[in-house]
């Protein structure tokens, strides 16, 4: 069994929302590299690609966790998996567990 921080450099979590979605990027090791959100349109999407390539140097070794992945995130998804990076759909939170603590956009991505 492959530990999955063993198989990627970076890691984007990706909330997404009707009109817009909270990216963030972490390393294998945990690191916060950035944070931001951007418009769900086609150009939005094609900036927020950018954005990540810039900040990972491109490298395909990325994988993109989305939330609502058929849904919100539906349209990003196909061009993530364009673009030949492995994307996988977010584990739904558990809304009672995190009752409390505090939520934003940017901790659920």
């Amino acid at each position: 069994m492959s530990i999955v921080a063993h198989l990627y450099s970076f890691f984007i979590g990706v909330d997404t929302h009707a009109r817009n979605h909270v990216y963030t990027i972490i390393t294998s090791t945990g690191a916060l590299i950035d944070a931001s959100t951007f418009p769900t349109t086609a150009a939005g999407i094609k900036r927020a690609m950018s954005w990540v390539g810039r900040r990972t140097d491109g490298d395909l070794d990325t994988l993109w966790v989305v939330e609502g992945a058929a849904s919100y995130g539906a349209v990003l998804t196909g061009h993530i998996a364009a673009a030949g990076y492995p994307v996988v759909e977010a584990a739904r939170m558990d809304a009672k567990a995190r009752h409390g603590v505090g939520k934003s956009d940017e901790l659920d991505s």
